[in-house]
């Protein structure tokens, strides 16, 4: 897998010029009327744009459709045999870093990215997952996220899994360095 690097400003004002051009394009073409603004704040230059609600709603549907887009890659990552640690680091998550990224580590903040948040009534009652198909076993999995090791948060898998063999050797050598690090430091 390749790392994908922070975005550079150039790559933020490119992102945002995009969203802003497709927004304005759904908002258009769903019959929002055509406005005058300035171009920026105190410029006596204007350029073209949508009523503001118009925008705005056309501004959300895309949020909502990138969220969405931003799933199918997340089932595809998990599917590709990815972790959660890979899936928030590729996202530039950091743990806390708002409402959708709770959690202590890169790793919690993207389960609650994909989940979604954990203080939800619906959280609460039900639970959160995330369910994609594991290529070695092709069962459908629902991921509940790192609680309590793959053997127990990825259900779903068939009998002698490899790959979750291999999840759970992974976890469970983790847990013994961290054990053995804490013990050191006592």
């Amino acid at each position: 897998m390749t790392t994908p690097s922070p975005p550079s400003e150039e790559q933020r004002r490119a992102a945002r010029n995009a969203a802003s051009r497709a927004a304005f394009t759904l908002a258009r073409d769903a019959g929002a009327r055509i406005v005058r603004r300035p171009a920026f704040r105190g410029a006596l230059t204007t350029v073209p744009d949508v009523e503001p609600l118009a925008g705005l709603h056309a501004a959300r549907q895309l949020e909502l459709a990138a969220r969405h887009a931003a799933g199918g890659y997340i089932r595809d990552a998990r599917e590709g045999g990815l972790s959660w640690h890979d899936i928030g680091t590729a996202l530039g998550l950091t743990p806390g870093g708002d409402r959708q990224q709770a959690g202590e580590t890169v790793a919690e903040a993207a389960f609650t990215y994909a989940a979604g948040n954990p203080d939800t009534d619906h959280a609460r009652r039900y639970g959160r997952s995330v369910t994609w198909t594991c290529r070695t076993c092709d069962k459908a999995i629902s991921d509940h996220g790192l609680v309590s090791g793959p053997g127990d948060d990825e259900k779903g898998h068939a009998a002698g899994c490899q790959r979750l063999a291999a999840a759970i050797a992974t976890w469970d050598a983790e847990t013994d360095a961290f054990d053995a690090d804490w013990e050191a430091g006592q």
